[in-house]
């Protein structure tokens, strides 16, 4: 990310209907995260909408926590999370 604070960015991570429920998510998830660290990564960033519910417990679940909204392109945004990695 070209940002102060984030080093990355979690977006548009989508799992096929075909192998939703299946754990698949939370493996990618938890991937992504691992490469970050690798980075160096202190933070990851994502933003989502709460109509998401599956989305937004998975987050939560990785421990993804909610802050303070910052602007964004995105019209359908309506929830930002960040994880501290350190």
């Amino acid at each position: 990310m070209n940002d102060g604070e984030y080093d990355f960015e979690l977006a548009k991570m989508a799992v096929s209907p075909k192998a939703q429920g299946k754990n698949v998510g939370f493996l990618l998830a938890k991937a992504i995260i691992e490469k970050a660290k690798s980075l160096g990564a202190a933070k990851i960033y994502l933003e989502s909408n709460t109509i998401l519910k599956p989305a937004i417990n998975l987050y939560h679940k990785l421990g993804f926590q909610k802050v303070p909204g910052k602007p964004t392109p995105y019209a359908r945004c309506n929830i930002q999370m960040e994880l501290n990695l350190n």
